[in-house]
């Protein structure tokens, strides 16, 4: 009997450590089948150790020009703008995803994501979800790359880029990009259909490896003169942000206004359990947004000086206005004090924000809209005269929205005061919902 209480003892400890090897798939620090301890490890090895970062969290004001981005399998929310000024700039992105978030950036770009071909020529061991892909090109990427193995592969397509890998048919069609390559600005962006090429078992194949090397080589070729100190970052999954590439108090208003738009694409992407209900989301994320926005242009009364240059803040707030999710909700008023205002649709929003929150609770919706308004007031902790502003702000808004008191965003005559009421108002409301998720 010892024996066996040996033998199961045994059982368990090998057990718990393959449990702790074991990761999500595409985990940097994943040691098992489907993570990507191995591609860190050639990265490092190609590069030096200390030129390459793993990390959950980009920090826009710490990239340089010269830098790389390895992003595997992004999901959720990122900053398009940062990440397309970045590479302007002179900096390098490859983005490895076939199945997540990674469609956001290429969608940018106007790169079409498809479906991979049922008849591959080639496949490993017959199955063709697991076709083989070969270069079709002389791009220093698949530089002495005789083939790659796929696994679940999804497409890419765009007509003016550089073809890097494509994925040959029976009968001779030499079939579709899975990778490409092309210029943005001064930098580079490489676009992959399947990051299981990177994968530890996929790492056992000779193409996969030299793919995979020269990869990370080529994200830190665009440093000229800096190149030594050039270093690249790798990613998976969901990670956060942080700052902006302008810095400063740029980078204070730009993770305020990240936030908010993060959380307008989650509505959009996942929803909240119907159509109605993700409409009422979006309404009050981007009721936030406004609040945020007018917030931080208006914070501050103190005067600029003639010689002294353009008000960074207002740079930024003019820039989270021109997103193409929010630019419709704002209307720009003033020539030498620009003031951004809510427009037809930000009001119809607003208005949509607050019936939302309030038919979302079955003790506010019972009540006049007028009291419930007052009660999600009360409970933002606004002060008893900020609580009056907006309840009178409100019951005109109700008019206009109503068609009582003409149309338009001027019909509303509402002060930045008043927006700002509404976003504190909304606010938690938003918050509650991003949280949820």
């Amino acid at each position: 009997m010892r024996w066996v209480a040996r033998a199961l003892l045994s059982a368990l400890f090998v057990l718990a450590l393959r449990s702790r090897a074991a990761a999500a798939p595409f985990d940097t620090a994943g040691t098992d089948w489907e993570g990507c301890s191995r591609l860190v490890a050639l990265a490092r090895e190609e590069l030096g150790a200390s030129r390459v970062l793993v990390v959950d969290e980009i920090d826009y004001e710490r990239l340089g020009a010269s830098d790389g981005l390895l992003l595997i399998h992004p999901e959720g929310s990122y900053d398009l703008d940062e990440l397309t000024a970045f590479m302007k700039l002179g900096g390098r992105v490859a983005v490895i995803d076939d199945f997540g978030d990674g469609e956001r950036l290429l969608e940018r770009f106007r790169i079409v994501r498809g479906p991979a071909p049922a008849d591959p020529l080639q496949m490993l061991h017959g199955n063709p979800q697991l076709p083989i892909a070969t270069p079709s090109s002389g791009h220093p990427i698949v530089a002495d790359v005789a083939q790659v193995v796929l696994n679940h592969p999804t497409t890419v397509k765009h007509a003016d880029l550089s073809t890097l890998l494509r994925i040959p048919r029976i009968g001779g069609d030499t079939g579709p990009d899975v990778a490409l390559a092309g210029q943005v600005g001064d930098g580079r962006l490489v676009a992959v259909g399947d990051p299981s090429i990177f994968i530890n078992s996929m790492l056992r194949f000779p193409g996969n490896r030299a793919f995979a090397k020269n990869l990370v080589g080529y994200l830190l070729e665009g440093g000229g003169d800096r190149k030594r100190d050039a270093r690249l970052t790798i990613l998976h999954g969901r990670f956060r942000e942080r700052g902006t590439l302008g810095g400063g108090i740029r980078g204070t208003l730009r993770d305020r206004l990240r936030g908010v738009l993060g959380a307008i694409d989650n509505v959009r992407r996942g929803g909240f359990g119907g159509v109605a209900a993700r409409v009422i989301a979006l309404g009050i994320a981007i009721s936030a947004a406004i609040w945020a926005a007018v917030r931080a242009g208006t914070r501050t009364k103190i005067p600029r000086p003639r010689y002294a240059a353009s008000d960074p803040e207002l740079e930024t707030l003019a820039r989270g206005a021109e997103d193409p999710r929010i630019a419709s909700l704002f209307v720009r008023s003033g020539r030498f004090r620009p003031r951004y205002q809510p427009s037809a649709a930000g009001v119809q929003v607003l208005m949509e924000g607050v019936d939302a929150a309030i038919r979302s609770r079955e003790d506010l919706a019972a009540m006049q809209r007028e009291h419930a308004a007052k009660q999600l007031a009360q409970e933002a902790t606004l002060a008893p005269k900020d609580i009056e502003a907006f309840v009178a702000a409100y019951n005109r808004l109700q008019s206009v929205v109503a068609g009582q008191q003409g149309s338009g965003p001027g019909a509303w005559r509402a002060s930045p005061r008043e927006v700002a009421l509404f976003g504190r108002v909304l606010g938690p409301v938003a918050d509650s919902l991003r949280s949820a998720r």
